[in-house]
Parts: C-alpha cells; structure tokens; sequence
C-alpha cells in the first residue's frame, strides 16, 4: 500500500488513534535504526500519550546541524556550480 492510500485513512482517525499510530511509527523506525524504545516500565503505564513521552524521554537522539558542516556546504557548493556551467554551455 502507498502512502497516497494511507493518507485519506490517517486524516480519518481520532486524536489519539493518531497518536497511537505516530507512537507505533516511532517504535518501528526506531528499530529499524538498532534502537529499542520499549522498556519494561511501559506496562504500568496506560495512558499512551504517558508511554510515548516516557520512552522519549529515557532516551537519546542525535540530530544532524548543519554548522560546522563544511564538508556538505562544499559539496553542495560544487553541485550548484556544476549545474549553472552546465546551464551554460
């Protein structure tokens, strides 16, 4: 199924089936990337919205900055010259 057949369905569901469906969207991805969100304290907790905060917060993210990235604003540096040349020629 593609994510254009997804879409109607998820703009259908209530709040917090959506918040369940992005609960369980982080769960996978998260796994897929070698990490493991879901701990034995989950299982006291029932609210979800209450689970998906606690995981979040018992772990850690790395997010990618782009200061002090100059190795990819001198790739994207070239790419963007070799195009206008190309538009050149």
């Amino acid at each position: 199924m593609s994510l254009n057949q997804l879409l109607p369905a998820v703009s259908q569901l209530s709040h917090q089936d959506k918040l369940r469906l992005i609960h369980f969207l982080l769960l996978a991805v998260a796994k897929e990337e070698g990490c493991n969100l879901e701990s034995t304290e989950s299982i006291n907790i029932i609210n979800p919205e209450d689970l998906l905060l606690k995981e979040l917060a018992s772990t850690e993210a790395v997010v990618w900055s782009p200061y002090e990235a100059y190795e990819a604003a001198q790739t994207l540096s070239n790419l963007l010259e070799a195009a206008r040349k190309e538009g050149d020629a």
